[in-house]
């Protein structure tokens, strides 16, 4: 299972209606989902107008696509009022994947997000030191970033969010307006100075880490 099938997933168990992508360049996720108004906001998008088009094809529902070329943070501060009104049933932030910007994309999202409402969040679980580095080195490896941070911020500040990270990939992030069943208790100021061995030494409780298989018992409580 992909993480297009994840997030199709949840679409479909949800029927959900508003999509928003933060974080889309050349559209290979964002192309493949399938909901009635979808919007995708990067800075810079990759996508040929021939994969458009063809795409207009494959999935019709790329017909009403929205796309926002700028920051998310422009994105949020601009378009404040469309989002108040129309609201968010499912998100996939997959923007820079640093701590900060990570952290400011999945509060925001929740600002204009559903009570039963979906947050994916993607590279939540690094395989390496390397690719951990807030600083995306300059090789074609993996990077995750630290938003794995960000996970652990909001499972410590926010007891009434509830917090998991799938065993997929590189991590997949799921947070829904529940009450957490298992909360951390770290200050700010303790994840800002933890490194990754720190993090290394327990991954599996900071991240909530879930097997794959939990996936549809997640599905069955939406």
């Amino acid at each position: 299972m992909n993480r297009v099938s994840i997030i199709q997933g949840i679409i479909d168990r949800k029927h959900a209606r508003n999509y928003l992508e933060i974080g889309v360049q050349s559209g290979d996720t964002f192309l493949r989902l399938r909901a009635a108004k979808k919007m995708a906001v990067d800075p810079r998008f990759l996508i040929p107008w021939t994969a458009k088009f063809n795409w207009l094809r494959w999935n019709w529902y790329n017909i009403f696509n929205e796309y926002f070329e700028m920051t998310s943070d422009r994105f949020f501060e601009q378009h404040a009022p469309l989002l108040g009104k129309r609201g968010l049933d499912v998100v996939f932030v997959d923007g820079l994947h640093t701590y900060e910007q990570s952290r400011k994309d999945i509060e925001h999202a929740l600002r204009y997000l559903h009570e039963d409402g979906v947050i994916l969040i993607d590279d939540c679980n690094p395989p390496s030191e390397r690719a951990a580095n807030p600083i995306k080195p300059n090789d074609n490896k993996a990077w995750t970033g630290d938003v794995w941070k960000s996970i652990a911020y909001l499972r410590s500040a926010r007891p009434d969010l509830d917090i998991f990270v799938l065993d997929c990939v590189c991590g997949l992030g799921v947070l829904t307006r529940k009450p957490a069943n298992d909360k951390l208790n770290f200050t700010e100021e303790e994840i800002d100075r933890m490194t990754y061995q720190d993090f290394d030494k327990d991954r599996i409780h900071i991240l909530n880490l879930k097997k794959m298989d939990y996936f549809n018992e997640f599905i069955e409580s939406l």
